[in-house]
């Protein structure tokens, strides 16, 4: 169970990184507010990006057994990394949501949470309270990587509806997509939580999404 949680926030993160990238190439996007805002969009995009290949790399025991110093470093680009994408998420909701207001209702929440998540997580390892600050990692990195799974819902239910023109009800579709894929990754985020710290044995993913957290004899 473990190593299947592993190897599919993995192929989410990378999912994550090619969705960025296509924003980045996309000379014609489908939300006008991009081309308006270009410098919040290029934060958002690169930063998330940075954010999902960093946490990623956080799930090498290597790099945080051999080299703690790095593992703590490489930690510290992830969260400011993710806080900025994080803030920039909440002002493109703000501002120019693709779903109009009720956006904010569904994703701001989210957004919000995974910038909590993040600054919570980062306090909690400054006060060397490590399994805490574990937990709260996932929390964010569910959150992070939920783009990657909205895309996996969105495609195949635009597909089956077969109106590609209608762009209201791509719009709604959307923002249902967005929510569904926050709420199943928070869900298992908690069930995982819980799980593990009922067990109180390490697991792959128990450090994996800890950027910041260390052994306690490598500070």
């Amino acid at each position: 169970m473990a190593l299947a949680l592993t190897v599919i926030t993995v192929l989410l993160g990378l999912l994550g990184i090619g969705l960025s990238v296509e924003h980045l190439l996309d000379a014609n996007p489908y939300n006008p507010g991009f081309t308006r805002h270009p410098l919040v969009i290029r934060s958002h995009v690169v930063l998330g990006a940075v954010f999902l290949a960093l946490t990623s790399l956080q799930f090498s025991g290597t790099l945080r057994q051999r080299r703690p110093r790095l593992h703590r470093a490489v930690g510290r680009i992830t969260v400011a990394a993710g806080l900025v994408a994080g803030g920039t998420a909440l002002l493109i909701t703000i501002w120019f949501p693709y779903s109009g207001p009720a956006a904010i209702a569904v994703v701001a929440p989210f957004a919000g949470f995974f910038v909590a998540s993040l600054a919570r997580g980062l306090w909690l390892a400054r006060q060397r309270r490590f399994q805490a600050h574990r937990e709260w990692m996932i929390r964010a990195l569910s959150i992070g990587t939920s783009i990657a799974t909205m895309r996996l819902i969105f495609v195949p239910a635009m597909l089956l509806i077969g109106d590609y023109e209608d762009e209201s009800l791509a719009r709604w579709l959307s923002l249902t997509c967005f929510g569904a894929a926050f709420v199943l990754h928070a869900a298992v985020a908690e069930a995982w939580i819980h799980a593990t710290r009922a067990a109180g044995q390490p697991g792959p993913l128990l450090t994996a999404a800890s950027p910041l957290a260390s052994a306690r004899g490598g500070n």
